[in-house]
């Protein structure tokens, strides 16, 4: 029984375990899950999907068109006409026309020969592809985007925390270390205080900084599209991605504005509204259709629609037609001018947008350089605090530095880290604003 007990014991704890994914990612290996998994590209690839139903739809209809209909009554009462009697024509005689019951079959085929509406809505679609083609990519940058900066921002708390942590532990030592050595007279009250008011501190930030963590963690998973329960390890670290990002040499080739993807949706949008005149101006113009029909009906007073000797009759036409228009009162014009607008105010807004691209490129590329520099000066700073707070941290174990030193070296210390870490988490932001500006349409 206890035997029993243990193996349902053990395959409960298997089973909670595997319910926990874990996920091990760097950057490049978690954009790339997202292109997959993310909501909004999720959606994004259904609207191209959908726009390429929407091209076969227009064209469908210049393609032949088939219909066929059945059709059958049962002329329950019939209808009587009165009519002049033939022997006496003062009297009239009443005649009742039809069979009883009545069945037909028929068939049509309708084909557009000549259309300007049609043939302009053939581009529409198309170029409303393109442009959904283009949008698509637009959403993959933005998520790139958000996935690259919520990475970040994980590495950055998980970095602070480990600082923080370090920290902690060398400096409950030495508030452990002290509390001895005040014991036996050694030692002051204020430098037990001081230290523990550190510890104090340092766990706070500590617990801050995991909350954060936690937080960042959520967030990356939204954008991969995880689920809750899921576990992630990033497996990049902050100083090697700086380095790879600023040595690919992104900064060298020039900013092309009409390869920018805001530009060219905005571009694709242009030629949408431009077809739009087209499409009103192709108003003023005849439609040409040809129609064949086919019937067969047969009539009986028996229902015997299914006697091989029954008699069917057949009918057909075959027939042209053209639709001209020749006067809508104005209202033709004055949607083609209406369109006209809609195209020049596009046009306005490609050259608002060209301009302030241009503007974005050149404040993100300067943000860029001053972010690195600054990362660099927050780098040498880094060092040269920790060198400090290292000496008179061992200074103080051999007694040649007071408490107070220890609390000016360690406060100068953690906010050189953490100035730090603030320069190289901006300097990664700020190169994914510049890298979003400059990403090309594949």
């Amino acid at each position: 029984m206890n035997k029993f007990i243990i193996l349902i014991f053990t395959l409960t704890i298997s089973l909670g375990a595997s319910s926990q994914e874990i996920k091990y990612f760097s950057v490049d290996q978690a954009v790339k899950y997202a292109l997959e998994n993310n909501y909004q590209i999720i959606n994004a690839i259904k609207d191209v999907e959908a726009a390429g139903y929407q091209v076969k739809e227009s064209t469908s209809i210049g393609l032949p068109q088939v219909s066929a209909s059945i059709g059958y009554n049962d002329n329950i009462a019939r209808p009587v006409m009165i009519i002049p009697d033939f022997n006496d024509p003062s009297k009239t005689m009443e005649l009742q026309f039809g069979t009883k019951y009545d069945a037909n079959l028929g068939a049509s085929v309708s084909q557009l020969l000549f259309s300007g509406e049609y043939l302009v809505g053939l581009q529409a679609a198309r170029k409303y592809l393109e442009k959904t083609n283009t949008d698509y990519f637009k959403n993959v940058v933005e998520v790139k985007q958000q996935v690259s900066d919520s990475y970040y921002a994980a590495l950055s708390a998980s970095e602070g925390i480990r600082i923080v942590d370090s920290t902690l532990r060398v400096t409950q030592n030495l508030a452990n270390e002290t509390r001895e050595v005040y014991k036996v007279g050694f030692a002051e009250d204020i430098d037990v205080d001081q230290l523990d008011l550190l510890v104090s501190d340092l766990e706070a930030s500590a617990l801050y900084l995991k909350n954060q963590l936690i937080i960042s963690h959520a967030y990356l998973k939204f954008y991969l599209g995880l689920n809750d329960g899921d576990s992630i390890v990033l497996t990049d670290n902050m100083e090697s991605l700086i380095d790879v990002r600023h040595n690919s040499g992104f900064l060298v080739n020039p900013f092309d504005v009409n390869q920018n993807v805001d530009f060219r949706s905005l571009n694709k949008q242009k030629e949408l509204s431009w077809l739009q005149v087209k499409l009103e101006k192709a108003s003023y113009l005849p439609t040409l259709s040809a129609n064949l029909y086919y019937q067969s009906q047969a009539q009986r007073d028996q229902w015997d629609f299914f006697n091989s000797q029954g008699i069917w009759y057949s009918s057909s036409a075959l027939g042209v037609s053209m639709k001209i228009p020749v006067f809508s009162s104005g209202q033709r014009r004055s949607k083609v001018k209406k369109a006209q607008i809609a195209y020049s105010q596009v046009e306005v807004m490609e050259k608002q947008l060209e301009s302030q691209l241009n503007l974005q490129y050149d404040a993100a590329k300067n943000e860029y350089l001053n972010a690195y520099r600054v990362y660099e000066n927050k780098q040498k700073n880094r060092k040269t605090a920790e060198k400090i707070y290292n000496v008179t941290t061992q200074k103080y174990i051999e007694g040649m530095a007071s408490s107070l030193d220890i609390l000016n070296t360690h406060n100068q210390f953690l906010n050189s880290e953490n100035e730090y870490i603030n320069s190289a988490l901006q300097l990664l932001k700020t190169g994914e604003v510049l890298a979003k500006i400059l990403a090309k349409e594949e």
